[in-house]
C-alpha cells in the first residue's frame, strides 16, 4: 500500500503489522503506526483489495483513496 501526506505531498510504503495490529506507514529508515485519527492527513493512492478491505475494517474512517488511486495485484489469491 502506498500512502500520500496531504500536508507535503511524501509518499510513504505501508503494510500491516502482524496479526491485527495497525498500518506501519515507512519514512526512510523510521516505521511509526498510523494513528487513526492522523489517517485525516493522509490518503491512499495504491493498494490491494485485501489492503483495502482491511482498512475498511479497522477505525481509518479518515483515510481515503486519492483522485489518481491505482488498484494493485492481490498475491493472496
Amino acid at each position: 500500500m502506498l500512502l500520500r501526506c496531504l500536508i507535503d505531498g511524501l509518499v510513504l510504503p505501508a503494510n500491516w503489522s502482524e496479526g491485527d495490529g495497525p498500518l506501519l506507514a515507512t519514512d526512510g529508515n523510521e516505521t511509526f503506526a498510523l494513528e487513526a485519527l492522523e489517517a485525516q492527513f493522509y490518503e491512499v493512492i495504491a493498494a490491494t483489495e485485501s489492503e483495502w478491505l482491511r482498512v475498511e475494517r479497522w477505525s481509518y474512517r479518515l483515510l481515503r483513496k486519492a483522485s489518481d488511486f491505482e488498484w494493485q495485484p492481490d498475491d493472496t489469491r
